[in-house]
């Protein structure tokens, strides 16, 4: 059995952690089995037990019993830290929580994670290492580029197109066949 490192130990992390634990992908051969952080206190305080961060993010060397997921909040950072393994022969899976609706057609890149309530429609691509947080939802035939950080309850319609790294914020539409650029950030 691999050992799942959730890289970054905020928020975020902490909730990825929570899905990993339910998470649903098929032909899994990993346990959640800790944290990378920079920041050694990042676990400090929320009164509950976690797995250990077993080491920082610039200086840890994948072992061959490590998989990857990133939960990192800000797109460019999550390509950073996504390549930066990468080159070192890291494997990242997904984490794609049992409440999610995946319909027909719908393919997942390396490492995306989706957490609870997400539904995604049919004839949906998402790239890799990119997130959708809870209750989002995708329409037909729309494409999601590598790195995006998708927050909670967004609606992207059909034929939606979203380049690489690009963040949407709380509750944002996307109409249908609008397309966003590499990069960009849609408000809450």
């Amino acid at each position: 059995m691999k050992r799942l490192l959730i890289i970054g130990a905020g928020g975020f992390g902490r909730e990825v952690l929570q899905w990993a634990r339910a998470s649903i992908d098929r032909g899994r051969d990993w346990e959640p089995g800790g944290f990378l952080d920079d920041r050694a206190c990042a676990l400090e305080g929320p009164g509950r037990e976690f797995p250990p961060i077993v080491g920082t993010v610039r200086e840890y060397e994948p072992r061959e019993e490590d998989v990857f997921v990133c939960a990192l909040g800000s797109p460019r950072l999550r390509a950073q830290v996504f390549e930066h393994f990468k080159k070192r022969g890291a494997r990242f899976v997904r984490v794609v929580h049992p409440s999610c609706h995946l319909g027909e057609g719908v393919t997942l890149g390396e490492g995306v994670i989706l957490c609870p309530g997400v539904v995604l429609t049919c004839d949906i691509a998402i790239g890799a290492n990119t997130a959708l947080n809870v209750n989002t939802a995708v329409g037909h035939d729309a494409r999601i580029g590598a790195h995006c950080q998708i927050s909670s309850f967004c609606d992207l319609t059909g034929y939606v197109r979203l380049g690489d790294r690009v963040f949407l914020g709380s509750r944002a539409s996307v109409l249908p066949g609008i397309h966003v650029g590499d990069g960009a950030t849609v408000g809450a």
